[in-house]
Parts: structure tokens; sequence; C-alpha cells
């Protein structure tokens, strides 16, 4: 929440307080990135949409690709939540088609997000020990454990092509190619 300390409270001037800075950048980049996609995302339109001087994100941010790298690993997380929760919605039996619909849905109502996340090349550049890296790797243990469940021999190679097949998926919608990957999904793939 935004504040203005009045003068006489304060000691000497108006001074700006903003309650969670960061939070709000990461969400004010999310709807940017959202309506735009993230090549025009600069830290001054962050600022002035947050209200802030431009300087102000530089204390959470070390620069742009920073706070894409953040964003990515927000992005990240959530789609690990939306599968955990598609998995958990039902019998094992179907857990693995509820999550690739989850998958497919998720890419689809976050597009430029999702580019960001698994185009842009933050993932697999980053550190080993980032927190983008380890976001980036938890999402796709999710998928990893259902088909684990279901073929324990060759989990790995399976995880891949199903992984590889729903995220060929989400970009053929994206790019314009096909219109509906959920009845591709049912009517074709393995899942």
């Amino acid at each position: 929440m935004k504040q203005i300390v009045d003068a006489k409270n304060s000691g000497s001037r108006k001074t700006y307080h903003h309650g969670d800075l960061r939070k709000e950048l990461l969400d004010a980049a999310l709807m940017e990135i959202a309506t735009h996609g993230a090549q025009g995302l600069s830290m001054a339109s962050l600022a002035r949409r947050a209200g802030v001087a431009q300087s102000a994100p530089y204390r959470h941010f070390n620069d742009r690709e920073d706070l894409l790298a953040a964003v990515a690993t927000e992005g990240f997380v959530r789609f690990t939540e939306v599968l955990l929760e598609a998995a958990s919605n039902g019998d094992d039996v179907t857990a693995l088609k509820r999550m690739a619909i989850a998958y497919l849905a998720f890419g689809e109502k976050n597009v430029e997000l999702y580019r960001l996340m698994f185009a842009s090349g933050l993932a697999p550049g980053a550190g080993s020990d980032s927190a983008l890296k380890r976001a980036a790797t938890s999402s796709f243990q999710p998928l990893l454990e259902r088909v684990t469940a279901s073929d324990p021999e060759s989990s790995l190679i399976s995880a891949h092509v199903r992984w590889g097949q729903l995220h060929g998926l989400v970009m053929l919608k994206a790019d314009g190619f096909i219109h509906d990957p959920t009845e591709a999904l049912m009517g074709v793939l393995s899942f």
C-alpha cells in the first residue's frame, strides 16, 4: 500500500513510503508481459507504473534481466502449483491427463509469461543455485512423478517426450497454427 507521509509528521519534507515495492514491481511486470510481451519491458516504465522514482526498482533488482528472472521464477512457481493441483483433484489413473489439460490451459492463459519461462533462455542460463533454476527444475517434477508411477522403466525419457508434446501444443496454439490443443491432446497423444 502506498502512503504519503505528511511533512510535519516526518520531520522535514514529504517522503514516499511503499509497502511492498518488490511485489508490486513483479505484479506490474507480469501485467506488462501479459499485455505486450517481455521485449518492451523496462525498469523505468515499471517505476512509473508503481509511482516511484526510476532508481527505486534497483533496490530490489540488479537490472532488467534480474527482474525478468524473478518474473520467470514466479511463473514457474505458479505453473508447478497448477500442475500439482490438477494431479491431486481426482484418481491416480487420470492424474496425468488432468495435468496435461492444466498444462495446456496455463500455457494458453499465460502465453507471454510462458514464452518468458520457456523460450527466453533465462532458465537454461541461470546458475544452478539460483531461485530460477530451482523453480524451473521443480516444475518438471510433478510430470516426472506421474509418469514414473505409470512407467517406471523409461520414466525420464517418457516424461521428456510428454513434456515436449505439451510444450509443442502450447507454442503451436500461441503462434496460431492450431486452434484447440486439448482436442489434439485427447485425439492423438499418449496421455
